[in-house]
């Protein structure tokens, strides 16, 4: 039952249900007490009523830490603890007003109001100028509110939120043109390669050519173990590849290798249980000479992977042994990684006659 008593210049409105923890709030007028009372006893009638007393208690900070705790610190992979930490203890840091905010009090323009904000910001250690005026990429705030978005989803119904506030619909992500549209020339790769091979490292060279030769992605190779190299069937295993369906999912997936990926193999010392006994930082600094010494600074390691799946379209495979070479669960995916070079499409139309 409900009851309305006077507290001062205000009404307070109590509900009592069995079943129910009991509400309560205040109002300036009696009329809104016994409104909002009403309210409250109709949703209970009908099974729809939400608790949202812990979320007045709770701020989104509260909710940051919780997750820190519960989902970052327990996820396998140490790239992505290390991410999603840097992530939220960044905005812990420095969003102090829009952490503070009750659960309960949470709304869309919040976040868009970060997201405009954040928008403008210059990165960490960069200084903007009129000439280049450097400011924080989309892509950056999109993964951001994603982060975000799941640290409310981790606790929505415990704290009786009727909707996730950072939801895509009312919080529109950024429009994001990161696609690679780079394609080296057959005397631009070669080149490459020869000062890959030139390097101190004497494994950068096989390592960056076999990117070439198998689209797979750095950190694959690189916890390539030679227990997952079958010369005689031309085939390697990669473990534990990246799965962003389920992240938390182990996913080991095999590719074919090419005559000259068993040649590269072959010649490689197996003094080691890995084929390329090396960091991802101690490739990433030698192949950084390398592009500079080959005058190719705009070459990233991952355009390697566009490449062989350029190639394998314009060979004429079937879109699934693409998908099944490269490793991509969505053709949306792999669309992103074909990059059909013009040549290519006119010998395609002088085929037409």
């Amino acid at each position: 039952m409900a009851t309305i008593r006077k507290r001062g210049n205000n009404y307070q409105g109590i509900v009592r249900r069995s079943g129910w923890p009991q509400q309560s709030a205040s109002f300036p007028t009696k009329v809104k007490a016994e409104r909002w009372c009403r309210a409250i006893e109709t949703k209970m009638d009908k099974g729809s009523f939400t608790d949202q007393s812990s979320a007045k208690k709770t701020t989104l900070s509260d909710l940051m830490v919780i997750y820190l705790n519960e989902v970052t610190a327990l996820r396998r992979r140490e790239q992505s603890r290390q991410v999603e930490r840097y992530i939220i203890k960044r905005i812990l840091r420095e969003e102090k007003a829009l952490c503070g905010i009750a659960l309960n009090k949470l709304k869309p323009a919040h976040f868009i109001n970060y997201r405009d904000r954040r928008l403008l910001q210059c990165p960490k250690n960069q200084i903007a100028t009129n000439d280049n005026p450097k400011t924080i990429a989309p892509s950056t705030v999109n993964r951001e509110l994603s982060v975000l978005k799941c640290i409310v989803d981790n606790r929505i119904r415990k704290f009786g939120l009727p909707f996730n506030p950072v939801n895509g619909r009312d919080v529109k992500r950024l429009a994001v043109n990161d696609e690679r549209d780079l394609r080296l020339t057959h005397a631009e790769i070669q080149r490459l390669l020869d000062a890959a091979y030139n390097m101190r490292n004497k494994l950068v060279g096989p390592f960056l050519e076999l990117l070439f030769e198998t689209g797979a992605r750095r950190g694959e190779l690189i916890s390539l173990l030679w227990q997952d190299i079958d010369i005689t069937k031309r085939t390697a295993l990669f473990r534990d590849v990246k799965n962003t369906r389920d992240p938390n999912k182990i996913l080991n997936r095999s590719i074919g290798l090419s005559p000259r990926a068993i040649t590269i193999l072959k010649q490689l010392p197996r003094d080691s249980l890995r084929a390329f006994p090396m960091t991802a930082n101690a490739f990433k600094l030698s192949f950084q000479r390398a592009r500079n010494n080959a005058n190719l600074k705009h070459f990233r390691t991952h355009d390697a992977r566009h490449e062989r799946v350029s190639n394998l379209v314009e060979a004429g495979w079937p879109m699934l042994q693409v998908m099944a070479q490269s490793g991509h669960n969505d053709p949306k995916s792999l669309k992103r990684y074909t990059n059909l070079q013009a040549n290519f499409l006119a010998e395609q139309l002088a085929r037409l006659g």
